[in-house]
């Protein structure tokens, strides 16, 4: 089995940076309960979320006015705030293989805390300022630029991977039905309420996904279930 040495040298070839200082990139990759649950208390990524979240919003913005300086403000406005949503930088945390890299708590494991797409989009903010912090400005720049260039290429509105569909191939081709999904909670205050969901396989609970929308959940799940496929 690969070491986590390994994992990591294999992410920062995905970000196409290589950390001076390593200890950043670990950082940018533990969640509080990890911190909480450590006798070190070694330091959890909340931090860095925030620097992250500020200068992602910048570049974004940047990109989007250098393809047309001219444009409609509001547009533009609702262009950023889709690139920038937590359903678009889950998708593409999960592209970087940062879902597996996840430094998590005993509890928020057991809890399917790695199957929650709220900490991925966390965790690439945290990754973006962990890469500003380690080289400057112009990494940063680099990083989201080469990152996003397929959705400008493509339209911020281009269809993510359908976990979902996929499941239902594998296991028609093995004779299995399609699964249920199954609403289990609703989470959070109103205006950002998450949604928690499981996958059942054959009237078994296989796996359980977590969203900002019953059908983020339900497609989290299914790439759960996906995993767990041999």
């Amino acid at each position: 089995m690969p070491s986590r040495a390994h994992d990591l040298r294999e992410l920062q070839e995905r970000l196409a940076h290589r950390f001076a200082d390593p200890a950043l990139l670990e950082r940018a990759l533990t969640h509080s309960s990890r911190s909480r649950e450590s006798a070190q208390a070694s330091p959890d990524n909340e931090p860095l979320e925030f620097l992250g979240d500020a200068i992602l919003g910048f570049l974004i913005a940047e990109m989007l006015h250098r393809l047309d300086p001219d444009g409609d403000e509001g547009g533009k406005s609702k262009r950023r705030a889709a690139l920038v949503s937590a359903r678009s930088l889950s998708r593409h945390a999960a592209a970087l293989g940062i879902p597996e890299l996840l430094r998590l708590g005993r509890g928020e494991e057991k809890a399917g805390g790695r199957a929650k797409t709220g900490l991925w989009a966390d965790a690439y903010e945290a990754l973006l300022a962990a890469v500003y912090l380690d080289g400057g400005f112009a990494a940063a720049r680099r990083f989201v630029q080469r990152d996003f260039a397929p959705d400008f290429s493509a339209g911020v509105d281009r269809v993510a991977v359908d976990h979902k569909s996929a499941l239902q191939e594998r296991l028609q081709a093995r004779g299995l039905p399609v699964p249920d999904y199954v609403l289990l909670e609703e989470l959070g205050p109103a205006h950002r309420k998450t949604y928690v969901v499981e996958c059942r396989i054959d009237g078994g609970a296989t796996a359980r996904g977590e969203g900002f929308s019953k059908k983020e959940a339900q497609q989290a799940a299914a790439r759960q279930a996906l995993l767990g496929l041999s």
